[in-house]
């Protein structure tokens, strides 16, 4: 009776490890459209909407960066978006953002910018580099939802904190 006992009990904490490592593993469906906005920061004004769509899935190995395979769509940016619709691979680093990197069509590779998404892709923010540079003070920013400037940068704030020096938030 012991021995039965004794088998049951590592037969239901391998069960529980199993279950565990598949519910924490198994990719998990992305797709969300929102509505949002571009800005520069700083004293420049100017708000233009934008939609951000990311469509495919996300996967979080047992070891390792969780990463976003699939496309994102942002309609409406000022900055020419050649990969709208082209596949992707973000892997998100522990701080949960990741680059935007793709090839044109005469293979020459172009860093879009870094995308910020909050842990249920339900929030981004994402930062469109410029060739020359980005900084707090003027750089190029998206993001969804928000409907006004004020909106974006709390977002924005929010979601790239690990990013920036302390005390130096987005302005």
């Amino acid at each position: 009776m012991k021995v039965k006992k004794r088998w049951m009990v590592v037969a239901g904490t391998a069960l529980v490890l199993i279950g565990s490592y598949v519910w924490r593993t198994y990719p998990r469906s992305v797709n969300i459209t929102l509505d949002g906005i571009q800005y520069h920061l700083g004293s420049t004004p100017g708000v233009t909407p934008v939609t951000v769509a990311l469509h495919g899935f996300r996967e979080q190995p047992l070891f390792g960066p969780e990463t976003f395979f699939g496309t994102i769509d942002i309609t409406g940016a000022t900055l020419p978006y050649l990969a709208n619709g082209t596949y992707q691979t973000i892997p998100l680093n522990s701080h949960f953002g990741g680059l935007i990197v793709y090839y044109t069509r005469l293979h020459q590779l172009v860093d879009y910018g870094a995308i910020y998404p909050n842990r249920g892709f339900t929030e981004f923010a994402v930062q469109e580099w410029q060739h020359s540079g980005w900084s707090s003070a003027n750089g190029l920013v998206i993001a969804a939802p928000a409907q006004t400037q004020t909106q974006g940068l709390q977002l924005a704030n929010k979601l790239i904190h690990a990013y920036v020096l302390p005390g130096h938030p987005l302005k």
